[in-house]
């Protein structure tokens, strides 16, 4: 290095990051490989994320949320890298949770989990074009669950279902539509813009799942959505997003919580939460809260509050 020259420190702190990413790749695999392609998870409650991006500072956000309402699972639905600047440190936080506490933090395959995606939208270019590295990573994405049943009732996924399928027959194999599918309001399963070998499903698939493999409901990601959650048929199917301000989109994100126990009870007034809860399988037991927050586009931050909550629905 010449005289007077300095290190990029933005550089270095990458360099870092990808370093302790490939620390972590060998225990994460054998994590990832003991669990099975659809999980059961019967504590409740259970804080359900959707996609995060490459947006670090969402995610801590959301891992402080956790905090206050004294919720020990978690649920991320997939798609943890690209379109977003900080996927490495995204992936690093992740895993060394799910290292830390494997009973309790789940991590699902998006979409995103995937070479194809991560050489054409930014985590390639994050981990400097290194294709071994790439491939590396690669073999954990393999690796990871594509599904979750909570309390036996609720199915979650990142993208959505292939028709009126048995969920035993879902493995880390043949994964692909369940990362990709979107649901539609057209019955049957059709075309999806996303692609030929993408496919959107309809209402009538929905409750022919929901009915063959006893379940009330879907939770699942992949949509980017203004006010970060959407409901679909009645009720049968929920959309998360977890990523606010997605490139660019102005849009909130949204987390979940599923279940009853200490979070149903949580007070957060001090971040402006209006408190409009609905449905619940007994009386004063909420069975899913959705919580939306803002961005610097779509509501006023500061140094203290970071993410402004703006409303429990």
């Amino acid at each position: 290095m010449l005289s007077g020259e300095f290190p990029n420190k933005d550089v270095i702190d990458k360099a870092a990051a990808k370093e302790a990413l490939r620390a972590l790749l060998p225990e994460a695999n054998r994590i990832f490989n003991s669990e099975p392609s659809v999980l059961r998870i019967e504590e409740e409650p259970v804080m359900l994320v959707g996609d995060i991006h490459g947006n670090l500072e969402a995610l801590e956000f959301i891992l402080k949320m956790r905090e206050e309402m004294g919720c020990k699972t978690l649920l991320f639905l997939g798609d943890y890298v690209d379109r977003g600047p900080q996927g490495v440190e995204v992936l690093v936080r992740l895993f060394r949770l799910k290292l830390e506490d494997p009973e309790n933090v789940f991590l699902l395959r998006g979409n995103h989990e995937t070479v194809e995606m991560n050489v054409y939208y930014g985590f390639f270019e994050e981990i400097g074009f290194d294709p071994l590295f790439l491939a590396g990573i690669s073999r954990t994405y393999k690796k990871m669950p594509v599904g979750a049943v909570l309390s036996g009732h609720t199915f979650c996924v990142h993208g959505g279902i292939t028709g009126v399928e048995d969920i035993e027959k879902i493995t880390k194999e043949n994964a692909f539509p369940y990362l990709w599918n979107d649901p539609s309001e057209k019955p049957g399963l059709g075309a999806s813009r996303r692609g030929d070998t993408v496919k959107e499903y309809g209402p009538d698939l929905v409750d022919g799942f929901l009915k063959l493999n006893g379940l009330k409901r879907v939770i699942r990601a992949h949509t980017a959505i203004k006010d970060g959650y959407e409901w679909w048929f009645g009720g049968k199917l929920l959309s998360l997003f977890s990523c606010p301000d997605y490139v660019g989109f102005g849009n909130s994100g949204a987390f979940a919580l599923f279940g009853d126990g200490k979070a149903g009870e949580v007070k957060i007034e001090k971040t402006g939460v209006k408190k409009e809860e609905t449905g619940g399988r007994e009386p004063g037991k909420k069975e899913l809260k959705l919580f939306v927050f803002g961005n610097t586009k779509t509501e006023t931050q500061n140094e203290e509050q970071g993410y402004s909550l703006l409303k429990s629905l």
